[in-house]
């Protein structure tokens, strides 16, 4: 079963926040973003797949947050919003998506959804 995670932050997540993120993940894991188009795939030393992350896209028109996710956790985020998405692979992988959502907020601001 995978799991999907929202990241809303209020500037484009930049170099400095996703080698943050990546660094609050452990020394062992690998990136591959020479996959699909706009995704980067964050895989285990065997080269298992444990999660993707895709390219962030703005979210500028105002209640779309809230129409797409929900009400409260567009209180806590203004428009325009950079949206990115998380996938852990499975239920072993759902910590490590949120270290790297954890680390992606505390970089730049904003919320993840849902909650753990």
């Amino acid at each position: 079963m995978s799991r999907d995670v929202i990241v809303l932050v209020p500037q484009m997540p930049d170099v400095a926040a996703v080698t943050r993120a990546l660094e609050a993940l452990g020394p062992d894991l690998l990136v591959d973003a020479a996959g699909d188009a706009g995704l980067t795939r964050i895989c285990a030393p065997s080269g298992r797949p444990l999660l993707v992350i895709e390219e962030p896209i703005m979210v500028a028109v105002p209640g779309e947050v809230a129409r797409l996710l929900d009400v409260e956790v567009a209180g806590r985020v203004s428009t325009p919003v950079w949206w990115l998405e998380l996938r852990a692979s499975g239920p072993d992988t759902v910590d490590l998506v949120y270290r790297f959502a954890d680390a992606v907020v505390e970089h730049l601001g904003g919320t993840h959804w849902p909650p753990r």
